[in-house]
């Protein structure tokens, strides 16, 4: 299979993940209307514990062999990449059997210790089988990562996204329609998740063994001397155990998350049924509305790992600089537009997807720092990538305990509640962004363009004025078809004022997969675009 450019690659990546959010959007929509707040709330109770699991097993080894594989291919050692996939696939595979007994065995103590509501144990014993696809999924998809082939483990993603949904609507129907409980529907849940995790799994597995085992990719004249496995086994670990790290404190605030909110709720003076509802508005409607528009910048940083790692490998110090260019001015394109929308468009959104408007608060609160969340990623990646994972995994362990620490004194008192978890958030998200700056500022230069990120702030102010006076304009239509027309009419006028102000040109969407040449000669139609 052939390799990818950092454009093309991040352009399959972010064209795939954009599929598997609206996807995953949709189903989550449908499944809040089917079992409710707080059948979502009971799910999502489960679902921090579920991350704490998994990245113990993973153990940060996609990571690793996406960033070992991508310096392996520069030097051409196919013996190294064959000993990274052993150890990778051995670790993992050790820790999800030993995790899966775990979880067997004391699961009904955890649920009953760690859980507020004691139905949650049926979502949670349901997931045990996850842990070793996921453990093997993680490993397969760090080596397509690293050989920068991103299309198979994008097109994974949405089989695994596609199975996911028809399974959990079909058996949490089924559930309902029986009369069973609603932890049932909410076990269903997980249910589904599995199938899908199998699915995208397998295909990855098949390809793997089909067109890009070790044996079978092209690689340039090795120029390296051969590597003990202990030396394989060192670098991996330099690598793993600071992401790993970083990511275990941030699945522990995860997993705590849930339990010190809604206890903090409890003495706040809400029932158990009211405190799980409000959990289920918070994280399963407010929460993937912010999180939305990371389907880019996670794109971005999932490609940053392995180009950087080949950059550094090659001596291109040039290409680190670039990139880390790029990623900040995709992050401002998608993220200045958009958190002003979260923002602006709280009630409506919330109303017309969930038909919950009173989410709508908490989702307000954090969409201002919606643009350094989506900054988060992609600065991740580039420390990660420059081999310094350690400092972000201090930045993240600093950020996640200041939101800890503002959950316990905020979500306690009554007149505040849950909007203190939110506000929790924002403050945790900004403290570690600015982190995250300072620490790659330091080490290898943070320079932004101060021209061009000003005429995208202007565009984006433009645009939300635009929109303001037309929504003002609109009110006599239905709510839906009022806030479509209002949305596709200001993106619509932000890009053409990008390609006025030549903030963009045609020239930038040569580099799409696909699509990119043909899209190109029709902007090149506009009179003003370049």
């Amino acid at each position: 299979m052939q390799r990818q450019s950092f454009i093309a690659g991040t352009s399959v990546l972010i064209g795939a993940s954009l599929v598997t959010r609206v996807l995953g959007f949709v189903y989550r929509i449908a499944l809040t209307r089917l079992i409710g707040a707080e059948g979502i709330g009971l799910f999502q109770m489960v679902f921090p514990l579920l991350t704490l699991v998994l990245t113990i097993v993973t153990f940060g080894m996609g990571v690793s062999v996406s960033k070992l594989v991508a310096e392996s291919v520069v030097t051409g050692d196919r013996p190294r990449i064959r000993r990274i996939l052993i150890v990778a696939l051995g670790t993992t595979s050790t820790l999800a059997i030993l995790l899966t007994l775990i979880m067997l065995l004391f699961g009904h103590s955890l649920a009953h210790y760690l859980f507020t509501d004691p139905r949650a144990y049926y979502p949670f014993i349901t997931l045990t089988p996850i842990i070793g696809i996921i453990a093997i999924a993680s490993v397969l998809r760090g080596y397509f990562q690293g050989l920068q082939i991103m299309s198979t483990p994008s097109v994974a993603g949405i089989i695994e996204t596609l199975v996911r949904i028809v399974a959990v609507w079909v058996i949490a129907a089924l559930s309902l329609a029986r009369g069973q409980s609603l932890q049932y529907a909410a076990a269903a849940v997980s249910a589904g998740m599995i199938l899908g995790e199998l699915a995208g799994c397998l295909y990855m597995y098949i390809v793997y063994r089909r067109k890009v085992r070790v044996t079978a990719i092209t690689l340039p004249e090795n120029t390296g001397k051969p590597e003990p496995i202990i030396h394989t086994l060192r670098a991996m670990l330099q690598i793993a155990l600071p992401v790993t790290f970083s990511r275990f404190i941030g699945s522990i605030a995860f997993a705590i998350e849930p339990i010190l909110v809604t206890r903090s709720l409890l003495l706040a003076g809400f029932t158990t049924a009211m405190a799980t509802r409000m959990y289920g508005e918070y994280s399963g409607m407010a929460i993937p509305l912010l999180v939305f528009p990371t389907v880019f910048t996670y794109s971005l940083a999932v490609q940053l790992v392995p180009s950087i790692s080949e950059a550094i490998a090659a001596g291109r110090k040039e290409i680190v600089h670039r990139r880390l260019y790029q990623s900040f001015r995709v992050t401002a394109l998608v993220g200045f537009p958009t958190s002003l929308i979260l923002l602006q468009f709280a009630t409506p959104l919330c109303d017309a997807i969930f038909h919950h408007p009173h989410v709508a608060p908490l989702l307000a609160i954090m969409a201002p720092a919606g643009f350094l969340l989506y900054l988060q990623g992609p600065l991740s990646g580039i420390l990660q990538g420059i081999n310094k994972a350690g400092i972000a995994m201090r930045n993240s362990l600093i950020g996640s305990a200041l939101k800890l620490i503002v959950i316990y004194y905020l979500a306690r008192i009554p007149h505040i509640g849950i909007a203190g978890v939110a506000i929790a958030v924002s403050i945790s998200v900004t403290l570690t962004t600015l982190l995250h700056i300072q620490s790659v500022h330091r080490i290898i230069g943070f320079y932004v363009d101060a021209m061009d990120t000003a005429k995208i702030l202007i565009t984006t102010v433009i645009m939300g004025l635009f929109m303001h006076l037309l929504w003002l304009n609109l009110s006599m239509l239905p709510l839906s078809t009022a806030l479509l027309l209002v949305l596709s009419s200001g993106l619509l006028l932000y890009l053409l004022l990008l390609l006025m102000t030549h903030t963009i040109t045609s020239h930038t969407f040569t580099r799409i997969p696909g699509i990119g040449k043909p899209l190109s000669r029709w902007i090149k139609l506009i009179p003003f675009a370049r």
